[in-house]
């Protein structure tokens, strides 16, 4: 990945490749729990969204500081309880409400990644868990996470219309 807008257009890309898994799926069948384990395809969404919005809120943080702050860093220490928690949270929502999170997410964080300068965006190791640049971190943590789950939201949405 050369340029930040190399990891922003890879992003677009993921993210296009999720939502085209499950494009066409009604509320119910997004909303239909055991497709993936025990969740939803919702329940999917919501974990994504959830794992972007710790992102966005911990950046200016990290990115202002140098290191993460103990708070966002013991939100995460236990993944599966992160995760168990972030998803409940979210259980109320409407698939399609759950949609509008992960857009207002990604919104957020374009915003925030477009309001820093070149030099910024290009510096090894803002923080000191992080080695590589910011979009370098992007990619790992939101495009990668985003294309893992991409092959069984598939799967997941062939069984809810088979």
């Amino acid at each position: 990945m050369d340029t930040p807008n190399d990891a922003l257009d890879e992003l677009a890309h993921t993210r296009a490749e999720l939502l085209a898994a499950i494009g066409g799926l009604d509320e119910a069948a997004l909303d239909r729990k055991g497709v993936i384990g025990d969740w939803s395809i919702k329940n999917v969404l919501a974990h994504i969204a959830a794992w972007e919005a710790w992102v966005v809120q911990a950046l200016p943080a990290r990115m202002a500081t140098g290191t993460t702050p103990a708070d966002f860093r013991q939100r995460i220490e236990d993944e599966d309880r992160f995760n168990a928690e972030e998803v409940a949270e979210r259980e109320e929502l409407t698939p399609d409400e759950q949609l509008m999170e992960l857009e207002r997410t990604r919104a957020e964080l374009l915003a925030f990644v477009h309001g820093l300068d070149a030099d910024t965006l290009a510096r090894k190791q803002p923080w000191d868990t992080w080695e590589g640049s910011l979009p370098e971190y992007l990619m790992a943590a939101l495009g990668d996470h985003e294309a893992e789950h991409v092959e069984a939201l598939r799967a997941a949405a062939a069984r809810v219309t088979s």
